[in-house]
């Protein structure tokens, strides 16, 4: 399922592009939370529902376990990684688990779609909160003029 590149993205240009994407869809999002004890790269939300989003630039397997973890802690769980590192093995993984796929590339492609988790760890309050208390903290860097 791994497949390897020349060339290194580091995991910070997924996230300016995916912060873009999910700003161009309305959702408040927070980075690097935790739930419980696990981090998460992207917490969304929109509408009361919750989305994590596990990015990987390498270490694509890594990224599916995780991605296939945050699926009980949220509504949606997300695995976003380079369009390049898309894979028919790594498309087949994912649609016998409850997440979904995320090509990254100048655009975002979503190629399939999450499944709810009908119980879910976390109650979806206290992941709202994660979300909106950091967009509420999240203090400009200039002071109005």
């Amino acid at each position: 399922m791994e497949e390897q590149h020349d060339h290194y993205i580091p995991e910070k240009y997924q996230l300016g592009i995916i912060t873009d994407y999910l700003q161009s869809h309305d959702f408040e999002f927070a980075t690097e939370k935790r739930i419980f004890s696990y981090p998460i790269d992207v917490l969304a939300v929109k509408r009361g529902t919750t989305v994590a989003i596990e990015m990987k630039s390498k270490n694509v397997t890594r990224g599916v376990e995780q991605a296939h973890r945050d699926a009980s802690l949220v509504d949606y769980a997300f695995l976003a990684v380079w369009e390049h590192n898309i894979s028919e093995p790594l498309i087949e993984r994912v649609s016998d688990l409850p997440i979904g796929l995320m090509s990254v590339g100048d655009r975002i492609h979503v190629l399939s779609g999450p499944i709810v988790e009908p119980q879910q760890l976390c109650d979806r309050e206290i992941v709202i909160d994660l979300v909106i208390n950091e967009v509420r903290n999240d203090a400009p860097v200039q002071k109005p003029q």
